[in-house]
């Protein structure tokens, strides 16, 4: 099993025992951790807190620097980082509220978070990207008391103080993996809105889309559906590779894993083969190299153990081979770029000497 030159893992400061539904947004200097629910002991279990934690990963003292809370607790939202250095966490869930429709802005100068322009509506667990303008789009809810929340996909725009309406989507919960190439949106597959809570007195109010692709073209926002992947999947992870293709991984086919991956190219607008991983897993991080290579890290396997292996994709090949080791195994994880190659992982956990588990992170090196 090869290993990287990995830092020693850390334990992620002021979260309690552990640590889920964060946001790690790479930014100038580092990564920023936010949000989250925080698990506290209470004598027979654990309770969870949402979260105000916000902590800062320092590349060049390579440790953890505790900056000034959230405004507001919450967790589940979205964050992404703008091309002029902050980060924007964007709606999820607070204490009281399963889905809020309120923005903050985290400013690189003061380290320190402000209100941004509330959601034209309120989502839980949303999906964001940011587009090459360094305009926002927003999309996804899994609150079902309104089942077109979902399919409302919305915009900001840079240096704008209001969301605007930025078309509407077939999908109604759950969309698979949403990535950016060149102006165009990408969703590939996704929850099969033909099955389960979306038949409405007997009637399917769309069509399986789990091996559907769905393009938001930024001229007219509009999306529109586009050649389907080669095979059925739901909850795969996808990335924008360098080249502009997206690479869509795994997923879940009728209780079963998928070990196979499936690349789509913006020339032809279809999805072809991309070799399958030594190791079917789920929970797993897929992280796109400086390279143009891609790499499937931890997850859990057969056993539902959180693995620590790697597997490194080659787009020449479209093959996949043992990649350097993560320090520990991980399920759920998240990684931030640090520089060429270079990532900072967090999430999973580890168990302390007393037994409680722990939210833990390391850095991790893309080449051995």
């Amino acid at each position: 099993m090869a290993h990287s030159p990995s830092a020693p893992i850390q334990r992620v400061p002021y979260t309690g025992m552990w640590l889920d539904g964060f946001s790690l947004t790479p930014v100038p200097g580092g990564a920023l951790l936010a949000g989250g629910g925080e698990w506290h002991r209470d004598g027979i279990g654990a309770t969870r807190r949402t979260s105000t934690l916000a902590v800062l990963w320092d590349s060049a003292k390579q440790g953890w620097l505790e900056l000034p809370p959230l405004p507001h607790p919450r967790d589940g939202h979205a964050a992404v980082s703008l091309p002029d250095g902050r980060a924007l966490l964007i709606s999820g869930r607070d204490a009281t509220s399963p889905e809020v429709s309120s923005t903050l802005f985290w400013e690189p100068g003061t380290r320190r978070f402000h209100e941004g322009p509330p959601l034209l509506w309120g989502r839980a667990h949303p999906i964001a990207v940011v587009l090459p303008d360094g305009s926002v789009l927003v999309l996804g809810s899994d609150f079902d008391d309104d089942l077109e929340r979902g399919t409302r996909a919305e915009l900001l725009r840079p240096g704008a103080n209001t969301w605007e309406p930025a078309g509407q989507t077939v999908r109604v919960f759950h969309p698979g993996p949403v990535c950016v190439s060149g102006e165009r949106v990408v969703i590939a597959g996704g929850r099969d809105n033909g099955s389960g809570f979306a038949i409405i007195e007997g009637v399917h109010i769309a069509p399986p889309l789990d091996q559907g692709t769905e393009i938001w073209e930024p001229h007219g926002r509009t999306w529109r559906m586009a050649g389907p992947l080669t095979r059925p999947r739901d909850e795969a992870t996808g990335v924008t590779l360098s080249d502009g293709r997206v690479l869509v991984v795994g997923g879940w086919h009728q209780g079963t894993s998928l070990a196979s991956a499936e690349v789509w190219d913006p020339r032809t607008e279809s999805w072809s083969p991309a070799g399958e991983l030594a190791i079917a897993r789920s929970s797993f991080a897929l992280t796109a190299l400086p390279d143009g290579r891609a790499a499937v890290s931890g997850g859990l396997v057969e056993t539902f153990q959180a693995t620590d292996s790697v597997e490194i994709w080659d787009p020449a090949r479209a093959t996949w081979t043992p990649g350097p080791s993560l320090a520990c195994g991980r399920a759920g994880h998240l990684l931030a770029p640090l520089g060429a190659g270079v990532f900072l992982v967090v999430g999973g956990s580890r168990s302390t000497e007393s037994g409680d588990p722990e939210t833990s992170s390391e850095v991790w090196h893309s080449e051995p």
